[in-house]
């Protein structure tokens, strides 16, 4: 059996990100999609479609990098549009990006594709179609340069990916607390 799995960082929405988020869920019914609270996270490496026989392997990595990696300060800031997403930007740090890369290296070896975008740093907070891109334009105006806060992240988890019909179910595989 094989799972759609990715590394990621739990996140939690800051108090004052309610009124954004509030102005998505007005505009939901309109072809924009929320992101759940439950699902907001940091992508920090997409895997893809891993045999299951071999999430022991990928725990094994994410626990040794886990035990070598200080716990993050990010600062989250703005919004913005990625492919057909609307973000909440973190501002990339060495500490994170280097992170990111060990991640894609570390699978590499276990035969998994190298990443070979940019890691820009966000937070999914809704999807939409293309036709819709213009019902957000007054609120990424409204937020694009928020500063939503100062937050410390003290894990990452493996996560399983199921596409269903109402939506992407998450489900944790491993959670991996960073050496403080």
């Amino acid at each position: 059996m094989r799972l759609r799995c990715f590394v990621g960082i739990p996140c939690q929405l800051p108090d004052a990100a309610q009124p954004l988020l509030e102005e998505l869920k007005r505009l939901a019914p309109r072809e924009i999609r929320v992101v759940p609270t439950a699902n907001l996270h940091i992508t920090l490496k997409f895997i893809g479609a891993v045999d299951q026989d071999q999430v022991g392997f990928l725990d094994s990595i994410l626990r040794y990098r886990s035990s070598k990696q200080a716990v993050l300060n990010l600062r989250c800031h703005g919004i913005e549009f990625l492919n057909n997403s609307v973000c909440m930007g973190i501002e990339s740090t060495d500490a994170l990006e280097q992170l990111a890369l060990r991640l894609n290296e570390g699978f590499a070896f276990l035969g998994y594709a190298v990443e070979e975008k940019k890691f820009i740093p966000h937070i999914t907070l809704a999807r939409f179609d293309k036709s819709a891109k213009g019902l957000l334009k007054d609120v990424t105006a409204k937020y694009s340069d928020r500063h939503w806060g100062n937050f410390t992240f003290d894990r990452y988890q493996l996560y399983r990916s199921e596409t269903l019909p109402e939506g992407a179910r998450y489900t944790v595989l491993g959670d991996y607390p960073l050496c403080g």
